[in-house]
């Protein structure tokens, strides 16, 4: 008898447990399913680069979260003109990219407050290049034109 009642109550708390679980880092369902041509329009640079160097602080013991910084080799650019070289910082709580160095990305870049680029860590399109075919295909489909990528400045 005992067994019985536990199986019915497992059974009954999977079925009203059941739904969607998001991970912290999680946006709004509608945010994650964003168009590419969107995303685009919503990001202040989107470029398509090849990891160089990541550099994470360590993590804040009270929140567990970290800075990375990422920098990217610039092969394509929109949006806006872009040095060949272009660093994003983000703060990172419960959630990760997994940026590797070497492979390349596809990157909606916002500038924040500070004047810094950042990626929003996993609430948008960025994704490996690999990955990104639907966003390119619609870039084109939609008109949108690569702009400059150029050496950084003397100093800078």
């Amino acid at each position: 008898m005992r067994r019985v009642i536990l199986i019915i109550l497992f059974f009954i708390s999977s079925c009203f447990g059941v739904g969607d679980t998001f991970a912290q880092c999680s946006c709004l369902p509608s945010r994650a399913q964003i168009t590419p041509h969107n995303e685009f329009k919503l990001a202040d640079a989107v470029f398509v680069g090849r990891i160089i160097a990541i550099a994470k602080t360590a993590p804040d013991k009270k929140t567990d979260s970290y800075v990375e910084t990422v920098k990217f080799e610039v092969r394509q650019a929109w949006k806006q003109d872009l040095e060949t070289v272009v660093t994003i910082t983000n703060k990172v709580q419960g959630c990760v990219n997994g940026f590797k160095e070497q492979e390349e990305w596809l990157v909606y870049a916002y500038k924040k407050r500070d004047g810094t680029l950042g990626a929003y860590c996993c609430c948008t399109r960025t994704r490996r290049l690999s990955e990104a075919a639907e966003d390119l295909k619609e870039f084109g489909e939609k008109g949108e034109e690569p702009t400059t990528v150029s050496k950084p400045r003397a100093g800078g």
